[in-house]
């Protein structure tokens, strides 16, 4: 039972929502329009660096924009 990011087609909003089956039929959670869109969740890694602790997030958090990874992108960094 993922949990899965959503905007909105009609309102703009974004939301997350707990889908219980392919079938299941999402709503905007601000305007309840059925037009809504999944989009790419926000994920996090770690890595063993040298010390085995280095960690890297992509999205919110480590960089301004959620098209990179931290510290790769000129026009957040």
């Amino acid at each position: 039972m993922p949990i899965y990011e959503y905007t909105c087609r009609k309102c703009g909003a974004t939301f997350e929502c707990l889908v219980f089956g392919s079938r299941e039929t999402v709503s905007c959670a601000e305007c309840g329009s059925p037009e809504v869109s999944r989009i790419m969740s926000v994920c996090g890694f770690k890595s063993g660096g040298e010390k085995g602790a280095a960690s890297s997030r992509m999205g919110s958090g480590a960089s301004s924009c959620a098209g990179c990874t931290a510290g790769s992108c000129s026009s957040c960094h």
